[in-house]
């Protein structure tokens, strides 16, 4: 019998060897573009930036759309109309049922044209928001406003509009006053401030408000504020539908209030931070 110890130990089964993954990546990371969070210096950016300010006011639209229909004002009343109107219609026969539907569809119909007629007055206010000359509006130095400008690859996801302004101004931005500013005295006021809808509540617009505190602390300003006028601040609705946008306008203060906060506790700040502004 022929002696087996000179032949070649069997080699492994390929079905025991682990399937190979063509092109596999080292860093799961690493086709994950960068998010970026600086001043915009381009035209370009800036064109980009004043857009997504002017989409966000528009966007407001549907917000005021929504509260509209849903108050329950407006659903007593519609409700109201429609048993009013069937009642009217209604004869005892059947044949009635098709002039009271073919009714209430009108009336839902122009309802719903109520609707887009009474909040369409963000459209407006959106036309004069992110242009050149709301950018320039109120301004009392040769300098421009800065623009803090988000980018997620080449994508254009938020924006902030921060102006130095004397303290003594207050908040609203639009009045123009007839001295020379300085440093001294001055505070931060943000006159815009967001972020592309499917981003948020991902911590971009935090980002923002931290890049514009950061920035208030280099410069020696107090704050940042929000301006009494800022690109969001106008309401074409009846204040009792404008619950919403109050909300809103209280998240967006009290998300300023913690980037100030975490500026202040953060060991580059020392523990505390001169000029703290709060709403």
């Amino acid at each position: 019998m022929a002696s087996t110890s000179s032949l070649p130990p069997p080699s492994p089964s390929p079905l025991a060897q682990p399937p190979a993954v063509p092109n596999a990546p080292s860093d799961p990371f690493e086709n994950v573009p960068p998010l970026t969070t600086t001043l915009a210096t381009t035209t370009d950016d800036k064109i980009e930036a004043l857009r997504l300010v002017a989409d966000s006011v528009a966007q407001q639209r549907q917000l005021a759309s929504k509260a509209l229909i849903f108050h329950p004002l407006t659903i007593a009343v519609v409700v109201g109309l429609l048993a009013v109107v069937g009642q009217w219609l209604y004869d005892g026969t059947r044949g009635s049922y098709g002039t009271i539907g073919t009714t209430y569809a009108g009336i839902v119909m122009a309802v719903l044209l109520s609707v887009r007629w009474a909040s369409g007055g963000y459209i407006d206010l959106a036309e004069n928001v992110g242009t050149w000359k709301w950018f320039d509006k109120g301004s009392t130095t040769s300098k421009e406003d800065d623009i803090i400008f988000t980018k997620f690859g080449d994508e254009a996801i938020g924006a902030l509009v921060l102006r130095g302004v004397r303290s003594d101004d207050g908040g609203n931005v639009a009045t123009p006053r007839k001295r020379k500013q300085n440093n001294a005295g001055s505070k931060g006021v943000i006159r815009a401030w967001t972020v592309k809808n499917r981003y948020r509540r991902k911590g971009v617009g935090l980002g923002l408000l931290e890049e514009a505190v950061k920035i208030c602390a280099d410069r020696g300003w107090s704050g940042p504020v929000y301006a009494d006028d800022h690109a969001n601040s106008g309401r074409v609705l009846p204040s009792i539908f404008n619950g919403g946008f109050d909300r809103r306008e209280k998240m967006a203060r009290d998300m300023l209030e913690k980037a100030i906060e975490q500026s202040v506790g953060s060991p580059m700040s020392g523990g505390g931070r001169g000029g703290k502004g709060k709403k």
